[in-house]
């Protein structure tokens, strides 16, 4: 018996035919993907152990894109954006992480490096990270000084576009006002020296377009605005929340590309050379004064909240100062940091007189043979740069039979400008721009 069978229609309604169309489309995408994957997502590491000629870094890969890694590692240059066409390493293959040695680097040298894979889709860069290797020994000690202020204008453009990748800090109040607004004065007559100057506020991202200047690097990023600038000029050095605050900013920098080319500190005149005393010193003929503006019990809290009261208490001195700037060297040498610390010599103003002038002197000759017996260490010479006009001319004072250098009067100004004239302030950012260039590998000829 033949059984008959009956064909139904069935009818495909435009709801479901779409439906159709966006899983097939799906269906082909996955084909596609798998044909032709996308570029591996790859991270790169902080820059660490740098040396003259060496550093460390490496990659952590996020995605491997669809397809197996072939070729992973770091490439470098100086210029940004280095790719696989630049120097680079060869770490292996897979998506675990790496570390990468950086080699055959040249001293005293700004580098562009971003961490690479390579998959069947081609290649994927990492976030690029910016470094600074150690300079040579100094065959020339850097100290600047009057003698050098004049020479700012023969900076080849090679170094000043080297110093406009530089963040230099002078952390401190009225002694740093005056190089801050020095900075800002000299870029209004000479274009070519670009700076951005910010006394608050986070630190600005790298850049290679101007100086960058700010008055503090306190890290505390535990802190609502993370950055805490309001310490007085000695705080960074006579406690231990400030000392740790110092370290943490330097370090933060160092890690987020926002290397520290040069800091240094700066001090109030009456700072101490030895203990207080009420009789003159038998070698000097002088008395030391006290320690802040309240005396050697240091009781001031410069400007502190309340959370920083702990700050106080502070006795200071020429040979502490020494010694905790000579510290901060060290720890950017032990870290790999390529921050350069400098010394400084203090303020020359209206206070600058009389028996606290020649003292205030004798603690400046102290500062200058110190760093002078270390080729290595590197000075700014505020005080000798203000005690000289423009046209060479010295000016001294006499006190007691003694004769020593005092600010001119063309440099002297009021408390607006860190109690300096426009003039002064000029001098000093000749003399700074002139100090970041030799920081920078211009042998000053």
């Amino acid at each position: 018996m033949k059984r008959s069978v009956d064909y139904q229609t069935t009818t495909v309604m435009p709801g479901m035919l779409i439906a159709l169309i966006l899983v097939f489309s799906f269906l082909c995408t996955l084909c596609r993907n798998s044909i032709n994957p996308g570029l591996p997502q790859i991270e790169t590491t902080s820059i660490t152990d740098i040396t003259l000629t060496t550093a460390m870094s490496g990659g952590t890969i996020i995605l491997d894109g669809g397809s197996n890694i072939t070729v992973k590692g770091v490439c470098w240059a100086t210029e940004p954006e280095p790719d696989v066409q630049n120097a680079h390493t060869s770490d292996g293959t897979g998506g675990d992480g790496f570390t990468s040695k950086l080699t055959n680097l040249l001293p005293g040298t700004t580098y562009y490096v971003r961490a690479y894979a390579i998959n069947g889709s081609g290649t994927g860069y990492g976030t690029e990270k910016v470094m600074r290797t150690l300079m040579e020994h100094q065959e020339k000690q850097i100290i600047a000084d009057h003698t050098i202020v004049d020479q700012f204008e023969k900076i080849p453009q090679q170094y000043i576009d080297e110093v406009k990748k530089m963040w230099v800090v002078v952390a401190g109040e009225s002694h740093s006002l005056g190089y801050r607004y020095g900075l800002s004065a000299l870029n209004q007559q000479f274009q070519a020296f670009a700076v951005i100057v910010k006394d608050y506020g986070t630190p600005d991202a790298y850049t290679t377009s101007h100086l960058r200047v700010s008055r503090g690097t306190w890290g505390d990023r535990t802190s609502s605005s993370g950055w805490i600038y309001d310490y007085g000029e000695e705080d960074w050095w006579t406690n231990p929340t400030g000392i740790r605050r110092t370290k943490d900013g330097i370090t933060y920098c160092n890690t987020h590309n926002l290397t520290l080319s040069a800091i240094g500190f700066a001090w109030c005149w009456d700072m101490l050379w030895s203990d207080p005393s009420s009789e003159a010193d038998p070698v000097f003929d002088c008395h030391w004064y006290g320690s802040t503006e309240y005396g050697p019990q240091g009781d001031l809290s410069w400007g502190l909240d309340d959370a920083d009261n702990s700050i106080t208490g502070n006795t200071l001195n020429m040979d502490s100062y020494l010694v905790a700037t000579q510290s901060y060297i060290d720890f950017c040498v032990a870290n790999g940091y390529p921050t350069k610390v400098f010394f400084t010599t203090g303020p020359v103003d209206e206070f600058y007189k009389g028996e606290a002038g020649y003292q205030g002197y004798l603690k400046h000759e102290h500062i200058r043979q110190y760093v002078r017996s270390d080729s290595e260490r590197i000075l700014f010479d505020y005080a000798d740069i203000l005690c000289y006009d423009d046209d060479g001319s010295l000016t001294t004072i006499t006190w007691n039979g003694h004769t020593y250098p005092a600010i001119t009067e063309k440099n002297l100004g009021d408390a607006g400008i860190g109690h300096i004239s426009s003039t002064g302030a000029i001098r000093l950012a000749k003399a700074m721009w002139w100090m970041l260039a030799r920081i920078a590998g211009w042998d000053g000829d």
